[in-house]
C-alpha cells in the first residue's frame, strides 16, 4: 500500500506548529527523521576571542588530515575557525534544507533574529551528539561530544569534536 501523508495541528509548550506524518499500512511514523521538533537543545552563541558582529558568510571550507578550518568572512573581517585535530561530524548543509531547526530556534527563543550578525553557536544537549554515540556504540560519548555550529544566510556547518576550535581574525 503506499504511503498517505497526513497533516495534524498540535499545540507544543511554545507555539503551535504542523506536523506530518506518513501512514502505511497502520504504522506511523514522524518525518523524515522520525523525530518530533526538540526544544531541548541550547543554542550559545560562542565568541571566546570577541570577534565583532557582522554579517558573515562562508568562504572556505577545508578537512583533511590536519583538521578542519573554516573561513567565514564579511566586509570587514576574515576569520579562521580551525578544528586542530580528527572530528567525528562535519556535515555542511545549505540553509534551505535546515529551515526546520531554524525556526524551532526562533521560535524556542522568541526571537526571528536570532541568527543575525553572528555565525557561531555551540549547541548543548545535541541531538547530533546523541545521534552520534548511539551511532559509534558508545565509542563517542554525548558528554565528551562538543557541537559547534556555524549558521550564515547561505548555510549551517554542524561540526561535533572531542575539543574546542582555535579562533583567528585574519583580517589583520
Amino acid at each position: 500500500m503506499v504511503g498517505q501523508l497526513l497533516f495534524a495541528r498540535e499545540a507544543p509548550m511554545v507555539d503551535q506548529h504542523w506536523k506530518s506524518e506518513i501512514q502505511t499500512e497502520g504504522e506511523l511514523k514522524l518525518d523524515m527523521e522520525n523525530r518530533t521538533i526538540d526544544l531541548n537543545e541550547n543554542w550559545v552563541r560562542w565568541n571566546p576571542t570577541h570577534i565583532s558582529e557582522g554579517n558573515y558568510i562562508v568562504t572556505k571550507l577545508i578537512q583533511d588530515i590536519d583538521g578542519t578550518k573554516v573561513m567565514v568572512a564579511d566586509e570587514h573581517h576574515a576569520i579562521e575557525v580551525l578544528f586542530d585535530g580528527v572530528t567525528p561530524i562535519v556535515r555542511s548543509s545549505v540553509e534551505g534544507i535546515r529551515m526546520r531547526t531554524w525556526g524551532e530556534i526562533q521560535l524556542k527563543y522568541s526571537d526571528k533574529s536570532f541568527f543575525r550578525n553572528w555565525f557561531l553557536y555551540q549547541v548543548k544537549n545535541s541531538m547530533l551528539s546523541q545521534w552520534a554515540e548511539e551511532e559509534s556504540c558508545g565509542f563517542y560519548e554525548k558528554e565528551k561530544l562538543k557541537h559547534f555550529c556555524i549558521v550564515t544566510g547561505e548555510e549551517l556547518i554542524d561540526i561535533v569534536s572531542t575539543f574546542e576550535p582555535i579562533i583567528s581574525d585574519k583580517s589583520k
